[in-house]
């Protein structure tokens, strides 16, 4: 496929823009007033450090300023901060771009020999810390996996591909396409990321309601360490012992460099479609989609956006004058004052489709719902992919924005929401300041389901990571004290990596931290990431969760 520049200093490609909308700007400064505009340096004004020395490597290592910059940071809202002001904390002192997966553990025993450390890189999306070069310590390798792409088979009988960890969402779909195959696996940074990513951070599509998140997917893998390739073949089940391959989705690069996976497929479908549901409440639209999930209807999309979300959404939508005064007219309505709007969406045959809309139809229905038609469904899947090019947008403009998202079960959905809206409020309060909270439910369970909170708040010049990290904080204590998890589908980074033991114990770290001795001896690979340095010393308790 050809290859299109990436934006240095932000999202996407060069080029490509998402603009504020003159409703979606009037919303926000309605809402929180002006902040200070954050313009991004240009390229040549960054000056870098010059590498450190480097041991020998066993493939050529590429030092130039650009390669650096380029590889320096992910996707966070620190990491933006860092590129658009030019004042990045660290950067690699080379990338390395391996050909095959014999040469990713020959540069990681070269690593270790040396005392290098080696920062796994697939597209760079990591918004939690997940690739980001950390300050001090040794001198640093980026191990790029850029060349490690394509499908290398398809077994069509058991709908099972082998793909290289590099490769990225669409030209795997590509090359899906002419077995009648897909995958299915569609988050937000679908462009730009990469299978051996998504496996490494537990990653989740807009469509894994139906087609599940990608540990449902992967029945594979091959990973690289110091000892060499360790391969876990692909099988439908197995009770040989505890389940390997679940140890390393989610394993972030600590214990190993992903190389391959064996990935789940299912046939293309004849066609599939959406539409869209207004609902009267918050309250109504989550019981509409928990009776949809413990109904077992079929649904491969489900998106519902609370009030706030919702009238945001309309001002980014560029309705035409009579859609938006259609709109003002709905929400006027004392019932749809609160409205929120569900996003459902279903793949298969047509018959399939059209019964299990009319199911659908009866819930939403009974919650005092009505269906808005297919234009909104259709807008929101043509612009997908393009509203992460908004908060470049947002910060030029003069206002942050950053998410967040965790899961819980239904019956804790409630005080999820609730607290980590609060705690956002406070937050804000607390420093002089407003903030926009909106929310919305997706990844769906018949346990339970995924919450993400976008927040907006107006950015003090040179304290613009100061705010986040207050609402950050505010935010993870709440949604941990509520029950939610750390994360869904973002995965852990060295932003979620102090919180990790309030979720899974000291004997979880511990467990892993032990792991990831016998994997990485000596230490080459994302110290920090995962695990911290220094774990929070809290009381221990059996189980889990420790108060």
């Amino acid at each position: 496929m050809p290859e299109r520049e990436r934006r240095w200093s932000g999202w996407g490609f060069e080029g490509e823009r998402f603009p504020v909308p003159e409703a979606a700007r009037s919303f926000l400064t309605e809402r929180l007033g002006a902040g200070d505009p954050l313009p991004a340096v240009p390229e040549g004004e960054v000056k870098l450090p010059p590498s450190r020395p480097l041991p020998p490597l066993p493939l050529p290592a590429a030092t130039d300023d650009g390669s650096r910059l380029r590889s320096a940071c992910g996707s966070s809202l620190p990491d933006l901060v860092a590129l658009r002001t030019g004042t990045v904390a660290a950067y690699p002192d080379a990338v390395c771009a391996p050909d095959t997966p014999d040469q990713v553990v020959e540069l990681l025993r070269a690593a270790a020999a040396g005392g290098v450390t080696v920062v796994p890189r697939g597209g760079g999306t990591s918004v939690v810390g997940g690739v980001t070069v950390r300050p001090g310590g040794a001198p640093t390798v980026v191990l790029s996996l850029e060349r490690l792409r394509g499908v290398i088979s398809v077994d069509a009988a058991s709908h099972l591909a082998r793909v290289r960890a590099g490769t990225f969402g669409p030209e795997l779909e590509a090359a899906l396409a002419p077995h009648g195959l897909r995958l299915g696996h569609e988050p937000q940074s679908f462009e730009f990321s990469s299978v051996g990513g998504w496996v490494a951070t537990r990653s989740a599509g807009q469509r894994s309601t139906g087609v599940g998140k990608i540990d449902d997917l992967v029945a594979g893998l091959e990973v690289a360490t110091e000892a060499g390739l360790w391969r876990l073949a692909a099988q439908p089940a197995s009770a040989a012992g505890p389940e390997l391959r679940r140890l390393l989705i989610g394993s972030e690069g600590r214990f190993g460099v992903i190389t391959e996976a064996t990935l789940r497929l299912r046939p293309l479908p004849e066609r599939e479609d959406g539409l869209a549901v207004l609902l009267p409440g918050w309250a109504a639209g989550v019981e509409v989609c928990r009776a949809l999930l413990q109904s077992g209807v079929p649904v491969e999309t489900m998106r519902l956006a609370d009030p706030e979300e919702t009238r945001f959404g309309m001002t980014l939508a560029a309705l035409s004058p009579l859609a938006a005064r259609a709109g003002r007219v709905l929400f006027g309505l004392r019932r749809y004052r609160n409205g929120c709007l569900l996003l459902l969406g279903w793949a298969g045959d047509t018959q399939g489709m059209t019964l299990t809309e009319q199911i659908a139809a009866r819930l939403w229905r009974a919650a005092g719902g009505f269906a808005l038609g297919r234009a909104g469904w259709r807008r929101w899947r043509a612009d997908r992919f393009r509203h992460p090019y908004l908060r470049d947008e947002l910060l030029a403009a003069g206002w942050g924005v950053d998410t967040l998202e965790t899961a819980a079960p239904w019956s804790g959905l409630e005080a999820v929401y609730v607290r980590v809206r609060e705690a956002l409020a406070r937050a804000a309060a607390a420093l002089g300041m407003r903030v926009v909270v909106g929310c919305h439910l997706s990844h769906a369970y018949r346990d339970g389901a995924s919450l993400y909170f976008t927040f907006f708040w107006p950015l003090a010049r040179g304290r613009e990571i100061a705010q986040w990290g207050a609402l950050k904080s505010a935010a993870t204590e709440a949604l941990l004290g509520a029950g939610g998890t750390l994360s869904h589908h973002h995965g852990v980074g060295t932003i979620h990596a102090p919180y990790l033991e309030r979720e899974v114990g000291r004997t979880g770290v511990a467990a892993l931290a032990a792991l990831a001795r016998e994997l990485d001896p000596h230490g080459v690979l994302n110290p920090g990431v995962l695990l911290s340095r220094t774990p929070d010393p809290g009381p221990r308790t059996p189980g889990g969760r420790e108060g």
